[in-house]
């Protein structure tokens, strides 16, 4: 009977270490960088998803360089998703063809991170420092409405 109970709790342990809730989420960026999403606890994450056809997503390009610059030295978290899942190569070629000057993702992380199925660009999901996604933002965005969204949340 000892045995049957320790291999049922062996059992269920093992199936909860692998359950979904409980995988660590891994954030890898095309320069081969891994961040497990716990360790961004304390920080605010923003994740952009962008394609190269979309007009709107490049004309926020820049508004996403100038508040990765000014929070550089911030608690905070910042990645571009590519919407097409392109190849490493062609997503190399449009990061520097739109300048884009903050870290993007290799992997999408939607399903890993419960985001939904994203069905359109652009759009940008936030987290607050506790790691619970706090805002989901539709169309194009400046400096000043991600700040406020970390403005109205604190």
């Amino acid at each position: 009977m000892n045995s049957l109970i320790k291999v049922l709790f062996s059992s269920i342990l093992l199936m909860i270490s692998v359950a979904p809730g409980y995988a660590e989420v891994i954030l890898k960026d095309l320069q081969g960088q891994s961040t497990p999403f716990s360790e961004l606890k304390g920080k605010w994450v923003f994740i952009n998803y962008w394609a190269g056809w979309c007009q709107t997503c490049l004309d926020e390009i820049p508004e996403f360089n100038r508040f990765y610059q000014q929070h550089k030295n911030d608690p905070i978290a910042l990645y571009a998703v590519n919407f097409d899942a392109l190849p490493l190569f062609e997503q190399k070629n449009l990061i520097r063809r739109f300048n884009i000057n903050y870290p993007s993702l290799l992997n999408d992380p939607a399903t890993d991170l419960r985001l939904g199925d994203i069905s359109g660009v652009p759009v940008t999901f936030i987290f607050n420092p506790k790691g619970q996604l706090v805002k989901t933002l539709y169309g194009g965005q400046s400096v000043d409405s991600l700040n406020k969204v970390m403005e109205n949340q604190s």
